[in-house]
């Protein structure tokens, strides 16, 4: 702990300041004391030296020669030499030998005369003494100081060695505690934590060590990828990704990245233990020591599958409200160009038919009758196109296959279209192969034949043939509608089926564009497909193709090569 580290250095920076501190302390009081000791010494030496100047001075006044007491006041001049009292004293003395040794012999011989030079000199000895045993006394008076003090900051220093010693031993023990308290918190709250990630079913939370590997596992994790924890801990996340992600180094990048940025989400597939795959939304977060270092991953994981499917549906929904929406805009305005020419062509055929009341003027009433109806009918198909394409675009219309007579049913949807024909159009059915029941939806697929016929009327000529073929095969059931139109350009065959698109060469002949995109809405709910040949002025050609497997119980004992309607 950073804390814990920066107390340790203080207390070793001020442990280490007091024991230098005291150790400079004592070598001083200690270098004090070898002085004091050193001049006590020289004092006696002086002390000692005088003494036997003395004993000298005492055999010179027995009548001894003086040589010897020279010697000793050279010795004690040099002894002295630091001291000025004395100094004036060898002064004293050096005069008084000098005085004595230049007096003639009977004089030094002289008992009163050499009594009074041994007491000057003894006087001045006794002198000497006395200083020096002043400085003696002075001087052990400072060793003994010196030595108290010496002692008391050695035992100072001990005592202070001890407190701080004392006092990192309570705080060492009080930082243990303390950590012991904080692991025993830390492993509490992560065995709580560990439990209840254990119970958590919704979300997979594991961790994952640096190398990528898995380390543990929970219930959530094993309901979402159906691993045991046996089975996956010390695998590879890789084991979870797709084969295409896993190409890509897809786990890789993604601990890379949760490692840059501290935490790391996406989304994408990943892989049950039973192969299926399901969306899932992953968050990487880094976990990192104090000094930085990676020591794993935590990876948490929800299976998103049910909430993209609601989201699909939802932007399907909307996207189904946006072309209604826009169905009934292209409605209103396609409505008001389409039901302008054909109301306006009723009303004045009304009018018309109002002036010929005569009997010799059947026929041209009838020509105008045609005509209403005609429009009519038109209307009718325009109203009829869009109220299929509503109900398509809201999932109204289903697929209910029952057993059906194509033959008939082809023949019945001939004869509706008839009453459109232009002068001289005829309408033939060919059928191939074995008729038979087939199970299909009689009414999408009468919308069907009459959008596909009413279409090839609509663009071919007058006098101009259709032929439908109907073409029994084993497996499925085929119908064609041949025209010789007007055609469709080949650069926009591709569009054909596109709702309220028109051919560039059909802009004179009315028409909403929603025949043949409601017609391919038909047959997917059918399970069917349509296509197309055609080429410009010479017709086209709309094939479709139906699964009709023959119906038991209800084949066809007759069979009707062809039928022509005129």
């Amino acid at each position: 702990m950073p804390a814990l580290k920066t107390t340790y250095t203080l207390l070793s920076g001020i442990i280490l300041c007091a024991v230098v501190g005291l150790v400079v302390m004592a070598a001083s009081y200690n270098r004090a004391f070898t002085d004091t000791s050193s001049a006590v010494h020289h004092t006696l030496v002086v002390l000692d030296e005088t003494q036997q100047a003395l004993s000298a001075v005492l055999e010179v006044d027995e009548g001894k020669p003086p040589d010897e007491i020279g010697k000793y006041v050279r010795i004690l001049q040099q002894s002295t030499v630091d001291n000025k009292v004395q100094q004036a004293r060898i002064d004293t003395l050096t005069r008084l030998i000098a005085a004595f040794s230049h007096r003639p012999a009977p004089e030094r011989s002289d008992k009163s005369v050499r009594s009074a030079y041994t007491n000057s000199l003894r006087a001045i000895f006794l002198g000497m003494q006395r200083e020096e045993n002043r400085l003696l006394a002075v001087r052990e008076q400072a060793n003994a100081k010196s030595r108290d003090m010496l002692k008391s900051a050695i035992f100072v220093l001990l005592i202070v060695i001890f407190t701080l010693l004392c006092v990192s031993l309570l705080l060492i023990l009080y930082n243990f505690r303390r950590r012991q308290l904080a692991e025993k918190g830390l492993l509490e709250s992560e065995q709580r934590f560990s439990l209840l990630v254990q119970h958590v079913k919704d979300y997979a939370i594991f961790m994952i060590d640096p190398a990528g590997k898995v380390m543990t596992w929970n219930r959530g994790a094993e309901q979402i990828k159906g691993y045991k924890a046996s089975e996956v801990i010390g695998q590879p996340i890789s084991l979870f990704y797709t084969d295409e992600e896993i190409d890509r180094q897809e786990p890789q990048e993604n601990l890379k990245k949760a490692a840059e940025l501290g935490s790391f989400e996406s989304v994408g597939l990943r892989r049950r233990k039973d192969g299926s795959v399901f969306y899932a939304d992953v968050v990487f977060t880094c976990m990192r020591n104090e000094k930085g270092e990676i020591t794993g991953y935590i990876k948490i994981t929800k299976d998103i599958t049910e909430q993209m499917k609601a989201e699909e549906e939802m932007k399907q929904a909307l996207r189904r409200e946006k072309d209604l929406n826009e169905m009934k805009s292209r409605f209103v305005t396609l409505a008001s160009h389409e039901f302008k020419t054909p109301l306006s062509v009723i009303l004045s055929s009304t009018s018309l038919i109002e002036k010929y009341s005569a009997p010799e003027m059947e026929d041209k009433r009838m020509r105008h009758v045609h005509r209403i109806k005609s429009n009519v009918k038109n209307l009718r198909q325009i109203l009829s196109d869009f109220l299929s394409l509503e109900k398509l675009e809201e999932g109204v219309i289903k697929n209910n296959p029952t057993p059906t007579d194509l033959h008939q049913l082809a023949e019945e949807a001939i004869l509706d279209m008839e009453e459109s024909c232009k002068p001289g159009q005829t309408i033939a059915l060919e059928v191939n192969g074995d008729p038979r029941m087939v199970n299909v939806d009689d009414h999408l697929l009468r919308n069907i034949l009459n959008n596909l016929i009413s279409n090839a009327v609509k663009y071919s000529p007058e006098s101009a043939p259709i032929r439908c073929i109907l073409q029994f095969q084993p497996e499925t059931v085929n119908f064609m509608v041949v025209d010789t139109g007007i055609g469709i350009p080949a650069e926009e065959q591709e569009h054909l089926f596109e709702r309220f698109f028109r051919a560039a060469n059909t802009s004179g002949i009315s028409g909403t564009g929603l025949g043949l995109s409601i017609v391919r809405r038909y047959l997917d709910l059918m399970d069917g497909r349509i296509e197309v040949s055609s080429e410009p002025g010479k017709g086209s050609i709309f094939t479709i193709m139906l699964p009709a497997v023959a119906e038991p119980g209800y084949a066809l004992t007759s069979q009707r090569d062809s039928h022509q309607r005129h």
